[in-house]
This record gives C-alpha cells, sequence and structure tokens, in this order.
C-alpha cells in the first residue's frame, strides 16, 4: 500500500470510468442506461448500502482513528478509506452527469481495487503475526469482515448488473 499504487489506479479508475460514461451516452455500451430496479432490489439494496456504511465506513473509521499512532495500520486503513471516499464522490458528481448505468462500472472496479486492498493489508498483518498485540488481533478481524463483506459485494454487484441486462 502506498500512495504511487494509490494514484495510479485512482487516475486510471476515473479515465475509465469518464470513457465508459461516454461510450455509455453514446449507446456503445452493451449497459442499460438507466437502472430500473424492482420493490425487492430497492429494499435489498437499501440494507445493503446501511451495512456497507457500518462495515465499511464507520468501523474502519473508528478504527483509522483508534490506531493513528500506529503506522502500518494507519497506512492500511487511511489508504483503504481515500479509495472509498474517492469512491463516493465520484459515484455522487457522475451520476449527475452521466446515465446512471455508469454505476455498473463504477461499483465493481472500485470494489474490485478494494478487495485487493484489504488483501494486501490482511497479508501485511499476518507477517508480523510473533509481535501481534490484541489491537493487532482487533484490525486483523476487522480486515477479514471487510473482506468478506466486499467480496460478497461484487457478488450483489454481479447479479445486480446481471438482472438489468435481462429486462
Amino acid at each position: 500500500m502506498d500512495w504511487k499504487t494509490t494514484l495510479s489506479f485512482i487516475v486510471s479508475a476515473t479515465l475509465l470510468i469518464l470513457l465508459g460514461g461516454w461510450l455509455l451516452e453514446a449507446s456503445v455500451l452493451p449497459i442499460p442506461t438507466e437502472l430500473n430496479y424492482s420493490e425487492t432490489e430497492q429494499h435489498l439494496t437499501r440494507i445493503w448500502l446501511q451495512a456497507a456504511v457500518v462495515i465499511g465506513l464507520i468501523l474502519p473509521g473508528i478504527s483509522f482513528l483508534a490506531h493513528l499512532r500506529r503506522p502500518r495500520a494507519r497506512s492500511i486503513l487511511g489508504f483503504y478509506l481515500l479509495v472509498l471516499i474517492i469512491q463516493i464522490i465520484t459515484e455522487q458528481i457522475l451520476s449527475g452527469v452521466f446515465p446512471s448505468g455508469l454505476l455498473l462500472i463504477i461499483g465493481p472496479l472500485y470494489t474490485a481495487f478494494r478487495v485487493w486492498q484489504l488483501w494486501q493489508g490482511q497479508q501485511l498483518m499476518r507477517a508480523d503475526a510473533e509481535k501481534r498485540s490484541n489491537r493487532d488481533r482487533g484490525l486483523l478481524g476487522l480486515l477479514w469482515l471487510m473482506l468478506l463483506f466486499w467480496s460478497a459485494n461484487l457478488i450483489v454487484l454481479g447479479a445486480i448488473g446481471w438482472s438489468q441486462f435481462t429486462r
């Protein structure tokens, strides 16, 4: 986890998303321009987003503040939160500029990178297994929880995206 990797991803993702938005508007991509969720999908999405706020934002935010004096934990959580915040900003800005179908590109792209980030962070924490404190065990547990949640999120995004194609 470093600035170079994180910023390279953010710039590359932004360019790819802008290209995707332009191609979506030009009706070149085989992606629906507007998302049409059923009532059940809307309900499940609201519940899933609430879980994402707690597991993906609040818990890591609290943990980041609790580990401010620990460089490795601060780096893992700091880069994770940076990418998550950039994704939220990107979705908010571009969903007003491009068709809502662009979310079918943004979500999986950022989530896949987030899963990779968490896997790398978990590997870094496990490398210091012999020096692990209770705080490290707690952080490692949080990283596993987040890794499982965001991996499941990729599956959910795939299912939602697929359902949009079959309508």
